[in-house]
């Protein structure tokens, strides 16, 4: 079976889009270097998960973005799950994790469903989700808190093509800032654990390694790859920006 290389980044976050950009861009340079064959990202990677997120909804700047997204990801020949924001000409917004393959092509993307009250405020809830076919995998991706949902989401996601590795997408910003994040995020990777097992899937995860609502450490990193059968194969560091390389059979 053809083993395929992924990179798991872990960024630092920036207030604006130049600045989230040019992280996730740094972090595809950086796996194309590594050898990898795809590289995941997390939660709106090209903007930013904090406060000021609604400044930063201007369809044309988010355009030539996702267009340097896709030329860098042609240039190295890398393959991306990234998140972003998707706006709609009905003026809805969707927190999205966007697929594009290593031709700069992109090849679909997941809306956020499972959305907290206050990113309701701002988002719409996406609708079901099904498979997508990049760099050799079939991948999907289950947006931060919707490890909760996992009953909803097994049974949309059962009928997974039996072509080639099954990718869970992850990505996060989460944090174990007091006792009470820390037992929800232990039932995040709990929820984690019991998707990969129950679909024969790898669960990598991408989350963000700091937030800036907040000043100084809140427990954020810690980004892990779990194995189809449950294993913890890679932990990411706490509160420290990474990149990480795993090989999945």
């Amino acid at each position: 079976m053809t083993r395929r290389r992924w990179a798991i980044a872990q960024p630092r976050m920036h207030w604006t889009l130049a600045g989230n950009l040019a992280e996730t861009l740094a972090a595809l340079e950086a796996a194309a270097a590594a050898g990898a064959e795809g590289c995941a990202c997390t939660e709106l990677a090209l903007t930013g998960f904090h406060r000021r997120l609604p400044d930063l909804l201007d369809a044309a700047a988010l355009a030539e973005a996702e267009a340097q997204l896709r030329a860098t990801c042609a240039r190295l020949g890398l393959a991306a799950a990234v998140g972003l924001p998707t706006l709609t000409p009905q003026g809805r917004v969707f927190n999205s994790h966007v697929y594009i393959d290593a031709d700069g092509q992109e090849v679909g993307r997941v809306h956020k469903r499972g959305l907290t009250p206050s990113e309701a405020s701002l988002f719409a809830p996406g609708s079901a989700r099904g498979w997508f076919r990049l760099a050799g995998c079939q991948v999907t991706s289950v947006l931060c808190r919707e490890m909760l949902d996992g009953d909803a989401l097994r049974h949309e996601l059962q009928a997974a093509p039996d072509e080639g590795p099954r990718l869970i997408f992850w990505p996060s910003y989460i944090g174990e800032s007091d006792a009470e994040q820390a037992a929800l995020c232990a039932a995040y990777r709990a929820g984690a654990r019991r998707m990969a097992v129950e679909l024969g899937a790898w669960v990598l995860q991408s989350n963000w390694a700091e937030g800036l609502n907040l000043p100084g450490p809140q427990g954020f990193g810690e980004s892990v790859v779990m194995a189809p059968d449950g294993r913890c194969l890679i932990t990411l560091p706490r509160d420290t920006a990474a990149l990480e390389i795993v090989e999945l059979g």
